[in-house]
């Protein structure tokens, strides 16, 4: 039997797949001419015009959102149960695709029960995110990988705008513009509990712990790069104990060059790399408590690491 959830979100994939497939056969031709298209908007743009407005506009934007989200973690899982047939750490993967389709699940049964009659209460932070209150429990619209945060907003916005008159709810549209230079981050979990502040997780065992939400945009891009430069550090240094070389883990540091990007001191002996670690640098302290997961990383072997109050130690990203 297929949890009520997982039906849910079966369904929309299903109903998708299929529109692509009646579009590839030219079944479905533009709903404007090319020269009529729609504008585009900025999702913070839209939830900024509708956060007093409407009860059912707020519950259109809602639900889609919910909807996207459902399908966005759905696939996540999804590729997290094709990458357990190929590689050989199966347990932390099993474990993230379990977490993520659960939240898959959760977002899909919430969408379906959103009437014009459900409080909403939406909002955005400084940073441009979106905060959704739904019968008073918090969503914050994100997916698990940053890097496509952009085009997930995206595809709401052009979903709200095709059964509600945009242009009617802004002065001007302002289309979302993504970031110019390219930043690394990975693909990060997040998890809130009314008895502990949010915690940021990752596929393989690095759970950061937060007091409260404030500022939770900057804390969201923070932790997504901080796991991303790990695992570039965990894989070059994997690379070098390969040729030969020893790391003393006691020694390890990073520092800024001032030509640019970062050099990791492995050892006292003059082994270094070169890498670009921008997020890590400023923190050494982050790395000193990180060592026990970056060790067993390196070796392969699963482990779990906790930091508690992680906002003392991720300040955050500069944007």
């Amino acid at each position: 039997m297929v949890p009520a959830g997982s039906a849910t979100v079966l369904s929309m994939i299903q109903k998708r797949t299929l529109l692509i497939f009646l579009c590839a056969l030219s079944l479905c031709a533009p709903l404007l001419p090319a020269q009529e298209q729609m504008p585009s908007y900025a999702l913070s743009q839209l939830a900024e015009g509708i956060a007093d407005g409407p009860a059912v506009l707020r519950s259109d934007l809602a639900q889609i959102a919910l909807d996207e989200m459902a399908l966005e973690y759905a696939r996540e899982a999804e590729q997290a149960r094709t990458e357990m047939r190929r590689w050989k750490k199966k347990a932390s993967l099993a474990r993230w695709s379990g977490e993520v389709q659960k939240l898959a699940d959760h977002y899909a049964d919430l969408a379906v029960t959103i009437t014009p009659a459900t409080p909403i209460d939406i909002r955005t932070g400084p940073d441009g995110s979106l905060y959704l209150h739904v019968a008073g429990q918090l969503v914050v619209v994100t997916i698990p990988r940053m890097n496509e945060q952009y085009a997930f907003e995206q595809q709401i916005a052009a979903r709200f705008c095709e059964i509600n008159h945009c242009a009617d709810l802004v002065d001007e549209p302002v289309p979302a513009v993504p970031a110019k230079r390219p930043v690394l981050r990975a693909k990060t979990l997040w998890s809130f509990s009314q008895d502990a502040g949010p915690t940021c997780s990752s596929p393989d065992g690095l759970e950061f712990m937060y007091r409260n939400t404030d500022n939770l945009g900057q804390k969201r891009e923070t932790c997504a790069r901080v796991v991303g430069e790990l695992k570039v550090l965990a894989k070059a240094i994997e690379g070098e104990i390969a040729t030969g070389a020893r790391v003393d883990w006691q020694r390890l540091a990073i520092h800024t060059l001032a030509e640019g990007g970062e050099q990791v001191i492995l050892n006292g002996t003059g082994d270094t790399l070169v890498l670009s670690l921008p997020t890590l640098a400023p923190r050494p302290e982050l790395l000193k408590r990180i060592r026990p997961w970056l060790t067993a990383k390196v070796n392969g072997t699963p482990y779990t690491l906790v930091i508690l109050h992680a906002e003392q130690l991720l300040a955050p990203a500069k944007q």
